[in-house]
């Protein structure tokens, strides 16, 4: 029976991760459409340093950005390091689980190196 109930979780779970995979941007990480987000300087140097660690080829990291009264004001993210083969989709839930752990408001900012979002620096 628990070889059931493991078999019968990993598949759901990988069930769960193909929809998110496949219907876009979760409604929990999403931003108004037509709003700049505004984000911090110290926001925007994680961005740089997450782009720079992503390197080579695979460009499948999910970048988010923590909200504190409509300003992006710190940053989670999962990404897969260039030489790694053992990667699979699910980087978007890892950096929204973070989130969630931490009990933070969080928009996706990044797909890869690739901003998906309006964005303006603020101090």
């Amino acid at each position: 029976m628990n070889f059931f109930k493991r078999s019968l979780a990993i598949i759901l779970v990988t069930a769960m991760t193909s929809f998110v995979a496949a219907c876009g941007t979760p409604e929990s990480l999403s931003y108004p459409p037509g709003k700049t987000l505004k984000i911090t300087s110290d926001v925007w140097g994680a961005f740089q340093e997450y782009r720079e660690l992503q390197g080579g080829v695979r460009k499948n990291g999910f970048f988010l950005v923590a909200m504190h009264n409509d300003v992006g004001v710190g940053s989670r993210w999962s990404y897969c390091p260039p030489s790694a083969d053992y990667c699979r989709e699910g980087g978007l839930n890892l950096a929204s689980q973070m989130c969630r752990d931490e009990r933070l408001t969080c928009v996706l900012f990044a797909r890869g190196p690739q901003i998906v979002l309006p964005y303006e620096i603020v101090n």
